[in-house]
């Protein structure tokens, strides 16, 4: 402390600044994980959406004892699974509560649900986009949190997430 008294202000806003600083440090540390991990917000959603008519095809075929592999086969229709899904995806014209006007398709209970694009996906964090009539399906490997995306022109991209690793597969 000096003697003119000036130190004292000094430490009265040095304490505010650094918790401030601190504040935001701890901010960009949570948001940075889900820049980098998240990917497309709207390619994020339809998967999200996928993974709920997913669960509600499960839990529809658990409840009527369909687990044979005869049974598997068995088609399953929008009213079958209304009740398992939040009313955002049954009410409107178009099922499955689309994000870009992309076309939900239930499949057999042995198949993952499908969503064909309408329109080209493209997001601004993101460096390519999806053209118009890209398939996403989610991805049938056991113990993978991922997603398959099937061009057009037929190639496809497997992206898979396993102990927190990215690996993307070409077929």
């Amino acid at each position: 402390m000096g003697s003119d008294g000036n130190s004292k202000p000094i430490r009265a806003w040095l304490l505010p600044v650094v918790i401030l600083i601190a504040i935001i440090g701890l901010l960009v540390a949570i948001a940075t994980p889900n820049f980098v991990h998240g990917g497309s917000t709207r390619l994020n959603a339809i998967i999200n959406n996928l993974r709920q008519i997913d669960a509600a095809k499960q839990q529809w075929a658990s409840d009527r004892g369909l687990t044979n592999a005869t049974q598997l086969n068995r088609v399953v229709t929008e009213r079958d699974l209304a009740p398992y899904l939040l009313p955002a995806y049954t009410q409107h014209e178009a099922f499955g509560n689309p994000v870009l006007g992309e076309l939900y398709l239930i499949r057999d209970l042995n198949q993952p649900p499908e969503a064909v694009l309408t329109k080209k996906l493209t997001e601004r964090h993101v460096d390519s986009s999806l053209p118009r009539g890209t398939i996403i399906r989610l991805d049938q490997e056991l113990q993978s949190d991922g997603y398959e995306l099937i061009s057009p022109d037929g190639t496809s991209k497997i992206f898979r997430w396993k102990h927190g690793a990215l690996t993307i597969t070409n077929r």
